[in-house]
């Protein structure tokens, strides 16, 4: 497995992705390649990072062992957490790939059969969100969900923004109506369908929903989740491009389930189903029109026995 999984080389470029410029960090080994794409603020120190500071030091050494990989990463002078995240992600990626498995399995071994449930939001404002959470049996039930969703809104909306949620002219007054959609769709379809939102303001409406995403601690009786490690939350969320490398991000979910909250992870990047799973994270976060959902339902697919996990 060592000789087939030696890293030969690693390199970083820019790409033309989601109508602007990426870096494309990429993995080579004697069997597979690996990738990850990153935004980057100046994508020229990236690079430079990448290919002139991170790569020399990992060459030669066995990509599947990812403990080794990220203390080396971490040893570096590289202070960009999104370089060095997209490294670990992709030098991963190369080890799964070389070896013929998926990438879940590289991070939490053969036995990572538990999928999360993803949460989405449906209509926005600009500076808030309408998201609903679907308590599915299966990945195929909740994308049915989230099209029949889509449908019923559409007969409310003209518009959808870039990330394919509804525009409304003020969320605040359309929470109403919003859960009356959502509680016609969950009673045809006998399934429970937690309402949520993530705000940037207080607003009595919230006071309807089942869980909310805040920046800051409120009262709330539903489900609070908070950016941070806050004890009074009940959810903490996690920006893998914060961690540093995928055993960083390890320590930080078990750091933050000891602390008695539950990891959600945010984002659209392909690669966090496949983390979401390998580390047991019950919650995904993402936008309805990325590639996330389709994953884990691919995912889903080459599972013999799957299971959603509950919160």
């Amino acid at each position: 497995m060592e000789n087939s999984t030696s890293i030969k080389r690693i390199t970083a470029k820019k790409v033309f992705k989601d109508s602007k410029i990426q870096v494309r960090i990429a993995t080579l080994t004697d069997k597979g390649i690996g990738y990850d794409t990153i935004n980057a603020e100046n994508p020229d120190y990236i690079i430079s990072d990448v290919e002139n500071v991170i790569a020399p030091e990992l060459v030669g050494y066995p990509a599947y062992d990812q403990d080794i990989i990220d203390s080396i990463i971490c040893d570096t002078s590289v202070d960009s957490p999104k370089a060095t995240m997209g490294t670990s992600l992709s030098v991963a990626r190369a080890a799964a790939n070389s070896i013929e498995i998926p990438l879940f399995k590289h991070i939490g071994g053969v036995l990572s059969t538990n999928l999360p449930i993803v949460g989405c939001s449906l209509v926005s404002d600009g500076l808030n969100q309408l998201l609903t959470i679907p308590m599915a049996e299966s990945i195929g039930e909740m994308v049915y969900i989230y099209n029949k969703l889509l449908l019923e809104l559409s007969e409310e909306y003209a518009f959808k923004n870039n990330y394919g949620e509804y525009i409304s002219k003020n969320l605040f007054n359309d929470i109403g109506k919003f859960k009356g959609i959502v509680a016609n769709i969950s009673e045809e379809e006998d399934i429970e369908i937690l309402v949520g939102a993530k705000i940037s303001e207080f607003s009595p409406e919230i006071e309807e929903l089942d869980y909310l995403e805040s920046s800051e601690i409120i009262e709330f009786d539903g489900i609070l989740c908070t950016e941070n490690i806050d004890e009074e939350a009940d959810f903490s969320k996690v920006d893998p491009y914060l961690m540093g490398t995928l055993t960083e991000m390890n320590y930080y979910i078990n750091y933050t389930i000891e602390k008695g909250l539950t990891p959600t992870i945010s984002g659209n990047n392909t690669s966090f189903p496949h983390i979401a799973i390998g580390f047991k994270v019950p919650f995904l976060r993402a936008n309805i029109n990325s590639k996330v959902l389709n994953e884990i339902w691919n995912i889903e697919r080459i599972l013999n026995s799957p299971n959603i996990t509950r919160f």
